[in-house]
């Protein structure tokens, strides 16, 4: 009975280490893609009101 209880903790523990491992994502820098506005100039009406129209 000792042995199928110590057996059954380490398994959970390891179960439990994969599913932090599997789970745990590295916050980094995180950044975001420019959208498709243009740069250095005025932006054409049809495009403003194909954005936000």
């Amino acid at each position: 009975m000792r042995i199928r209880i110590t057996l059954l903790a380490i398994g959970c523990a390891i179960a439990w280490g994969l599913l932090l491992a599997i789970s745990y994502q590295p916050q980094g820098s995180v950044t975001t893609p420019k959208s498709d506005r243009l740069v250095g100039q005025r932006a054409p009406a049809d495009f403003l009101t194909a954005r936000f129209g």
